[in-house]
């Protein structure tokens, strides 16, 4: 038995000794098994659905869905602010690269995320997509071949 093991061994005789396993939810009832006997990593995950706990592609994944819009709004308002401003003055130049490194700054930062969930998820299905961080950069060379 590995020293870890009887430590965990100890704490959970203590806490049984000093009662902290009494009046557990569901003590005294069968234990109810998922129908689905394929899922090796069901009893884990239900047990961190019970504390609360997610697994960590989720939790990223929560992250990025509250980080999300924040990159959009910098994308948003450096074409808002393209539209207004006059590409040719030196001084609107300046804002409209300061603008774009804002959204090529967080579109990278989120880009960590998406890449760390990519990498995490228990398939493809579950894969989400990354912002383009030379985007701004891209439409504008669109633009002028135009």
């Amino acid at each position: 038995m590995w020293w870890w093991d009887s430590l965990i061994d100890d704490k959970v005789r203590t806490a049984q000794q000093e009662g902290q396993f009494d009046n557990l939810r569901g003590a005294g009832r069968p234990f109810r098994w998922k129908d689905d006997s394929n899922d090796e990593d069901w009893l884990g995950n239900h047990l961190l659905h019970n504390a609360g706990v997610l697994p960590e592609w989720l939790q990223l994944r929560k992250e990025i869905a509250a980080e999300r819009p924040a990159v959009r709004e910098a994308l948003d308002t450096y074409w808002l602010r393209r539209a207004e401003l006059d590409p040719q003055d030196h001084r609107h130049a300046a804002l409209l690269a300061r603008l774009e490194a804002e959204y090529a700054a967080r579109a990278r930062e989120i880009n960590r995320k998406i890449d760390e969930h990519n990498l995490r998820c228990p398939s493809l299905a579950h894969e989400m997509p990354r912002f383009p961080e030379d985007l701004i950069r891209r439409r504008l060379q669109r633009v002028c071949r135009s």
